[in-house]
């Protein structure tokens, strides 16, 4: 195979015998051999898998991002992230609080109960429909 040149008046081209050229083409038109073919099959399996495996992970990381959205909104903490926090930086944000709501006093409670029952005190008396029902000067008299 050699190359010729049309004095600068064109691209160089190339002049094949016609076995050269039957090589060529034998060539080209040559289906690939089997193995390659078990390769192909091979790689094509392991590229399904793990684009399965991406698909699977990004949902996943949309899923673990939403539920921190939410819990840090919830919270009011999305004001003490920066812009450019990480996920890693929200998460360790959100565990910090909740360590401090654990370890605080401050929360609801329930009334101790002895299980006994105190017949001194009367819990319903500040209920707003036992103050009805024993106060009626709020109300005026039907004639």
């Amino acid at each position: 195979m050699s190359f010729h040149s049309t004095f600068g008046l064109g691209k160089n081209h190339v002049r094949l015998t016609e076995e050269e050229c039957q090589k060529l083409e034998d060539h080209l038109s040559a289906e690939p051999p089997a193995d390659n073919q078990q390769q192909l099959t091979d790689l094509q399996t392991k590229f399904d898998t793990l684009q399965n495996t991406y698909n699977e992970l990004s949902a996943s990381n949309t899923a673990v991002n939403t539920a921190l959205e939410t819990a840090l909104s919830l919270n009011d903490l999305k004001g003490e992230l920066g812009t450019t926090a990480t996920t890693d930086e929200a998460i360790a944000l959100l565990g910090t609080k909740c360590k401090a709501y654990g370890a605080s006093n401050n929360r609801h409670s329930f009334a101790k109960n002895d299980g006994k029952q105190n017949e001194d005190e009367d819990p319903s008396k500040d209920y707003e429909h036992n103050q009805v029902l024993s106060d009626k000067s709020k109300f005026k008299k039907l004639t």
